[in-house]
């Protein structure tokens, strides 16, 4: 598959689709630089989770996809599609442990807000949509993911990002699962985390997809020097 993608990017130089050099180094750039586990990362990450966990806790469908609006979690996942786009493991790895760290951070703070408020998880009727588990929750995130890659990389598109922010729903299964360890209740807590997975896996494969339609293995060295950079500052 990923060799059938490449040869018909390969094909379509001409096509407003494809990304050139410049719109691959610039994406490249942001993509690493947005997903490094500086103050500035963690402090959103912080503040998106404090929000869309008071959200849940208030059955506040505002508060919730606000809270999402700020959430850094996309870029760390779509450096790991970049990763598996050029094939380099320095550059998977590094992706993915901060993409764990910053997963286990929203976990930590919805499990200490869990842990003071007042609360009965049954009741908040935004779990209610992580019950159904089917092929609808995958092709969600694939889109989404596919989205978001696309509407990044193009200039021209980058207004759409906010929309797409809602769509990829990272967050709100992770704070319910840190809710849910808050209480106790194993249940709830499984059946976030497969909304969870099946939400990551839907962006990462979405977005990969996106990434060798647009040539991106074809910036493999600007990706490796951008991780470099990262590690020597």
């Amino acid at each position: 598959m990923l060799n059938f993608l490449k040869k018909f990017s390969g094909t379509n130089h001409n096509n407003s689709f494809a990304a050139n050099k410049t719109e691959r180094d610039e994406f490249c750039e942001a993509i690493i630089n947005s997903s490094s586990l500086r103050t500035g990362f963690y402090l959103l990450l912080i503040l998106s989770t404090f929000i869309v966990t008071v959200g849940l806790l208030k059955n506040s469908l505002i508060l919730t996809i606000g809270g999402m609006l700020v959430a850094p979690l996309l870029s760390p996942l779509l450096s790991i599609s970049l990763s598996i786009t050029i094939l380099n493991l320095r550059v998977f790895w590094r992706s993915l442990r901060i993409f764990l760290i910053s997963a286990l951070i929203s976990l930590l703070v919805s499990y200490l807000l869990g842990s003071i408020a007042d609360f009965s998880i049954t009741e908040i009727e935004l779990i209610n949509l992580m019950k159904v588990v089917d092929l609808t929750a995958f092709l969600i995130p694939l889109a989404a993911g596919a989205a978001a890659s696309f509407a990044w990389a193009k200039k021209d598109l980058n207004s759409s990002l906010p929309g797409v922010a809602i769509t990829v729903t990272l967050l709100p299964p992770l704070t319910v699962m840190g809710l849910a360890l808050a209480v106790e209740n194993f249940i709830i807590f499984r059946e976030a985390l497969s909304v969870y997975f099946l939400n990551v896996s839907g962006i990462i494969i979405g977005s990969l997809i996106i990434f060798l339609l647009m040539g991106f293995y074809k910036s493999a060295k600007k990706i490796i020097e951008q991780v470099k950079q990262e590690e020597n500052n």
